[in-house]
């Protein structure tokens, strides 16, 4: 039997240069989950979301995907402490030989990790915000360079399951068209349709409708609605409450690099806690 859990997070920061974006966020995503990550821009919600497939490396904590380490470095967190300590103490001594000792756990987890890391990817579907197309392909090929490339499927069978899966969201006849044709809303849809083609566990989606006109964003929002009633584990960073509201298994909100609070749709939209989930809420309801 699968483990229900299939993402946690322990303790994740992330650094850029001085700038601290990410402040030790904590939180598990269990198979069928869909969960939207709300809060003020420049919070990190996105940030987290590169680190979850590494295109964002971390600076310090745990990552763990289908129960195999993508990440962990707790070295980080000692190398704080050494410099509370006088180089001569007993303490400094200790916190010495725990950091090398982590340090040969954690090369070789980063070695493992490192050998995983496409197939690992291939697991985890990312969509987004600005659609990532590749313009002189055409959308049937874009959808079929990963399968064919990466998977080693045969090219009949990668466009069969292609044109399946643009008749589900209603672009089948878009097949043998390029990019440059297609509205804002119908990229994204074939950017989520690229994705789904690699038979991901879990889907990854990255403000997908910040980059739409309002008149586009409905049908994107559609898609991925259906999408979750078919059991699929998403973790969406969205600015759009209807759809955190009326889809979201779990909201996450986030505020200033931390996790301030997490439940229900329903706690977290009439019955806040958090001062400063309040604020944002009167905002942008």
């Amino acid at each position: 039997m699968q483990n229900k859990e299939i993402i946690r997070i322990n303790n994740l920061y992330k650094k850029f240069d001085d700038f601290e974006v990410l402040k030790g966020i904590n939180f598990s995503v269990n198979r069928g989950d869909v969960i939207s990550i709300i809060g003020p821009s420049g919070c990190g919600k996105s940030t987290l979301l590169r680190c979850i497939n590494l295109l964002e490396k971390p600076t310090a904590g745990e990552i763990l995907f289908e129960d195999q380490y993508l990440y962990k470095n707790n070295r980080y967190f000692l190398k704080e402490r050494l410099k509370d300590y006088s180089t001569n103490s007993n303490e400094y001594s200790k916190l010495k030989n725990n950091i090398k000792f982590l340090k040969d756990e954690e090369k070789e987890i980063e070695k493992i990790s490192n050998s995983n890391l496409n197939s690992n990817r291939k697991k985890i579907g990312m969509v987004f915000q600005q659609f990532n197309l590749f313009p002189h392909l055409t959308v049937l090929e874009n959808i079929t360079i990963a399968p064919i490339s990466l998977n080693n499927e045969n090219k009949a069978s990668a466009e069969a399951k292609a044109i399946e899966l643009l008749n589900k969201v209603g672009l089948s006849h878009v097949a043998n068209a390029y990019p440059n044709v297609l509205s804002g809303g119908q990229k994204q849809r074939v950017a989520i349709v690229r994705a789904l083609a690699m038979n991901p566990d879990i889907m990854l989606f990255d403000e997908p409708t910040s980059a739409l006109d309002p008149e586009m964003v409905g049908e994107v929002l559609a898609v991925m609605s259906e999408l979750a009633k078919t059991g699929m584990t998403m973790i969406v960073v969205t600015h759009e409450m209807t759809f955190a509201k009326n889809v979201s298994t779990k909201v996450v909100f986030m505020a200033d690099g931390i996790i301030a609070e997490e439940g229900t749709p329903n706690e977290i939209f009439n019955n806040p806690k958090n001062n400063r989930l309040k604020e944002f809420l009167s905002k942008v309801l």
